[in-house]
């Protein structure tokens, strides 16, 4: 699992699983799913994450240690 956080665009995306991207998900919340042909999920990108993790600043400088997170929006 790798993740990354873009200053610029305020994305955070989390790599979950490697596959053959096939579509995107945009869910109401600024999350976007990638998955693959047979649904599994292969990265999990947070758009505003600066807005999303405002009280939890610590979340997008530690993006590197992203297991729990990815857990909450997975389950």
């Amino acid at each position: 699992m790798e993740s990354w956080y873009d200053e610029e665009e305020d994305i955070l995306d989390i790599e979950i699983n490697g596959g053959k991207y096939w579509k995107s998900v945009e869910l109401d919340n600024g999350i976007v799913i990638d998955i693959d042909k047979k649904g599994v999920i292969l990265s999990i990108e947070i758009l505003k994450a600066s807005k999303v993790f405002a009280k939890d600043k610590e979340v997008i400088e530690a993006s590197k240690h992203l297991k729990e997170i990815a857990y909450i929006f997975i389950k």
